[in-house]
């Protein structure tokens, strides 16, 4: 349940940033932002689960990151390849730098920057990770 309930804010704005195809510039920024949508994700997974006072290994939290960080992934890839067939029919009839082999790229770049950032914030908040 906090999978799901953590995925509607990352979901939504992987949703946004693959519509910012539509603008140009926008969306090639928004492309290089992916990977802190994707690690956002991990983080915030790992915020609600902390707060609902549940103590899962990091090995879980890491999993479950990559799971969200992945339907990210998948959202922003498939928002994006729409955006991009309006603005860009052309080039996406002839198959340019965009396809299927871009979603499941972006759905596994997805998968690791939402286990990056779900494992990096678990070990920081649970005290594996020392600053001082």
């Amino acid at each position: 349940t906090n999978l799901i309930k953590a995925g509607t804010i990352p979901v939504i704005a992987a949703a946004i940033g693959g519509a910012l195809w539509l603008l140009g510039f926008l969306g090639g920024l928004m492309g290089i932002l992916f990977w802190v949508v994707a690690a956002f994700a991990g983080y915030w997974y790992v915020n609600l689960v902390l707060k609902s006072g549940a103590k899962p290994s990091i090995l879980e939290v890491a999993i479950n990151g990559a799971i969200l960080g992945a339907v990210v992934g998948l959202v922003y890839a498939v928002v994006s390849w729409i955006a991009l067939g309006i603005r860009f029919p052309r080039l996406v009839s002839l198959g340019y730098n965009w396809g299927f082999g871009a979603v499941i790229r972006n759905f596994v770049e997805g998968g690791i920057g939402g286990a990056i950032g779900a494992a990096g914030w678990y070990a920081y908040k649970s005290g594996m990770i020392k600053t001082k």
